[in-house]
């Protein structure tokens, strides 16, 4: 009887251990194929971009669903500020400006998902690992910079008598740009001027500080608007501006219209300018050129940007580890970023894709000139900037600043003086 007994206590045992393992099998198998959604807050080109990494991605992962929100800088900015406080209603991959970061991260440092074992940094420019790194840690993944060189006419150079490989110093450009302005005109019949400058934004100064290997902050986060370089900065702005070979302008119409109406001879601006000039000027193609920045005097920095983007992972994300293998997917892959390039212009940060053949190919809008080139040497040599949490409240004040020294004549010294002074009341240091 006990022998009965304990054949089928064993048998029972034997078919319970079998269906534990079929339901754990199943179970494993329901898990495997559960589809996984993830939602990207993007805009314009870059949300396109986005959508064509998604369609490639899911052929090798085909259990993840995408849902795109498009909207623009301020609304994803805006509907961040209130999901970071809140801990509520974030997407699950979000796109921002490189500048921005520092400042959510800073404040919300538990709000997003650490990158420092998918992003490798020597991968990546200089510049762009400076707008994702936040205290020491990897917030963001980089994507396309703004690297910028001086765009220039040559057949107002040609016109004028100018030369682009003497122009060495931002002293060369000056005196270049007067025999600009006293010798070409526009289709219009108006004098050509030499660049555009808009005298209530800080774009030009912060290029100029910029190439002096400095921004509003130093590797503490301590305000430095009051140094050696941000006065030559603004001096030399204020010196070109009253020179007579700037033309002013405010807002991006009219600094499209520059370009359209033919009314510089150059514009110092990023990669993605070139975009902007073939579509708003096709019929000066050919006589466009690419060279340097002119440097402060020979031999110094001349690496400076503007713009360019990152993504960003929500920490609550319920699915970590298939965002940041999209992200990584969508961030490395050759064919991708080159897609991007050349159908959006987004100049990738990702340097090992730039012995790509595209990359140095020759344009024929310039001239047949292989402009890229230059913009990947300059890339290089982009300073790395600490943007803190401040840098998008001090940019306002920064800007203020700058109006008054340009359109009042207001004492650069000074200026920066209180500058400082009112940055440090506002930020602590």
């Amino acid at each position: 009887m006990k022998k009965k007994v304990l054949l089928i206590f064993t048998l029972l045992m034997v078919s319970m251990t079998a269906f534990t393992a079929c339901s754990k099998e199943e179970g494993s198998k329901e898990n495997e194929n559960e589809k996984v959604t993830l939602t990207v807050w993007s805009w314009d080109v870059a949300l396109k971009q986005l959508e064509a990494s998604a369609e490639r991605f899911k052929e090798t992962n085909p259990d993840v669903e995408f849902v795109f929100e498009e909207m623009g800088t301020e609304q994803i900015y805006a509907k961040l500020s209130t999901g970071l406080a809140t801990g509520d209603g974030l997407g699950d991959i979000i796109t921002l400006e490189g500048e921005q970061l520092s400042g959510y991260a800073s404040n919300y440092p538990e709000g997003f998902l650490e990158l420092n074992d998918i992003v490798k940094k020597d991968d990546f420019l200089p510049v762009k690992m400076g707008e994702v790194t936040v205290n020491g840690k990897v917030y963001g993944f980089p994507w396309d910079a703004g690297p910028i060189a001086m765009f220039y006419r040559t057949d107002y150079f040609e016109q004028a008598g100018v030369k682009a490989e003497e122009i060495i110093t931002w002293e060369d450009f000056i005196e270049a740009g007067k025999k600009v302005a006293a010798t070409c005109t526009t289709p219009s019949g108006d004098p050509v001027m030499m660049l555009p400058i808009a005298p209530t934004s800080t774009n030009f100064y912060r290029m100029l500080l910029l190439q002096l290997g400095q921004g509003f902050f130093d590797a503490e986060g301590n305000t430095i608007l009051n140094t050696d370089a941000s006065v030559k900065a603004l001096n030399l702005e204020k010196k070109i501006f009253d020179s007579g070979i700037a033309l002013s302008y405010n807002g991006w119409d009219e600094y499209e219209g520059t370009v359209a109406n033919e009314s510089v001879a150059t514009i110092p601006e990023a990669v993605w300018m070139i975009g902007t000039i073939k579509d708003k000027a096709p019929q000066t193609s050919g006589k466009w050129g690419v060279m340097n920045m002119p440097a402060f005097s020979s031999g110094e920095n001349h690496g400076a940007t503007n713009g360019g983007s990152l993504l960003a992972i929500n920490a609550k994300t319920k699915n970590a580890e298939m965002a940041k293998k999209f992200v990584e997917f969508a961030m490395t892959d050759e064919q991708l970023l080159v897609d991007g390039f050349t159908n959006y212009g987004l100049y990738p940060s990702y340097m090992p894709v730039y012995s790509n053949a595209v990359f140095a190919q020759g344009d024929e809008f310039f001239g047949g000139q292989k402009v890229y080139q230059t913009f990947i040497e300059i890339g290089k040599v982009i300073p790395t900037i600490n943007y803190t949490e401040n840098f998008a409240e001090a940019l306002d004040t920064v800007g203020s600043s700058v109006t008054k020294v340009l359109l009042q004549d207001a004492d650069v010294q000074e200026t920066v003086d209180k500058l400082q002074s009112d940055l440090v009341s506002k930020f602590g240091k």
